[in-house]
């Protein structure tokens, strides 16, 4: 019986491995719920909306480098992959993403870019939002 201990040891781990891997909602929940809201509306004046915005920013390559770039994904503890999955997974859930039409993020792309914070993250909104409505629509300059 001590025989078959490290294999069923190593069956187990590789289990409960595979069950630890959470899905781009409850990475959402686990990772960007406490300040953007279950709805992911965020707290006007204080926290950005993520709905209906994410897949708004995902149409320009100036957009796309801003929220990968805002401190609450250059700062997340989730590894690039999972933290790709949660933006394409909020931005799969607006209205807007069949209007973008753009492609999802990758892991790579984050992570060129994302440890690279912004210097001014409001005033980059501001621009990205201005470039964004004179092609189609955006998000709200405001949080």
């Amino acid at each position: 019986m001590a025989k078959g201990f490290p294999a069923a040891t190593a069956m187990l781990a590789a289990s409960l491995s595979l069950s630890a891997q959470a899905s781009p909602a409850q990475d959402y929940m686990l990772y960007c719920m406490g300040c953007h809201g279950a709805d992911a509306h965020g707290v006007p004046g204080k926290v950005p909306a993520l709905a209906g915005s994410v897949a708004l920013f995902m149409r320009t390559p100036r957009g796309r480098d801003y929220v990968m770039r805002v401190p609450g994904a250059a700062n997340s503890a989730l590894p690039d992959a999972q933290l790709a999955a949660v933006l394409n997974w909020l931005a799969e859930r607006d209205d807007a993403a069949a209007e973008s039409a753009a492609s999802p993020f990758t892991a790579a792309e984050i992570a060129l870019v994302r440890h690279t914070p912004l210097s001014n993250v409001l005033a980059t909104r501001h621009e990205v939002v201005s470039e964004l409505a004179a092609t189609g629509p955006a998000p709200s300059q405001e949080y």
